[in-house]
């Protein structure tokens, strides 16, 4: 009788001892949720300085000079900012141009097309052409400003003393 008061005082105790490991690992899983939920702010706002060049059709504009880039998630090397985490984005962009040409530009969120904006130099000066949009991305989802197919050529100009082409984006609200 003794040895099964025994067995039963052990398959007891591995039963309470698993039970602990189940709440804890629960816990644990429970507490990095939490800590998930709890992330650091996400946006970035970079321009392109001191330069003048053409781009042609689909060209993804590399905004290289990078003022805000929270979280790391702007790339200034080829333009692509990747969502790390699903939730509702915004972004803004300007873009300056010169020369007798439409410049229109597209932002682009994993092969989509959400918004556009464009602008007509046709005399003195430089003009710009801005937009701000808001979409819903996935965790992963790549968006970065192009050009698109109105002009076969695109006059950019952005120097510090004249308008900057700019581009901005921060997570607003997550899923």
């Amino acid at each position: 009788m003794s040895r099964n008061v025994s067995l039963l005082l052990v398959l007891t105790a591995v039963c309470l001892f698993r039970s602990v490991s189940l709440q804890n690992d629960q816990s644990a899983t429970e507490f990095a949720e939490l800590k998930e939920e709890k992330k650091e702010p996400v946006m970035f706002y970079a321009v392109i300085r001191e330069k003048t060049f053409t781009f042609n059709i689909d060209t993804i504009l590399v905004f290289e000079t990078v003022i805000v880039n929270e979280g790391g998630h702007y790339n200034k090397y080829d333009g692509v900012f990747v969502a790390p985490r699903e939730g509702t984005y915004m972004f803004s962009w300007t873009v300056s141009g010169s020369g007798t040409t439409y410049t229109v530009t597209e932002l682009v969120v994993e092969n989509q097309v959400i918004s556009t904006a464009g602008e007509y130099h046709g005399g003195a000066g430089h003009s710009s052409g801005s937009m701000t949009a808001l979409c819903e991305m996935k965790k992963g989802d790549h968006a970065w400003i192009r050009s698109t197919g109105v002009s076969t050529e695109h006059n950019l100009y952005s120097h510090d003393n004249y308008p900057q082409s700019s581009f901005l984006g921060l997570l607003l609200l997550t899923e």
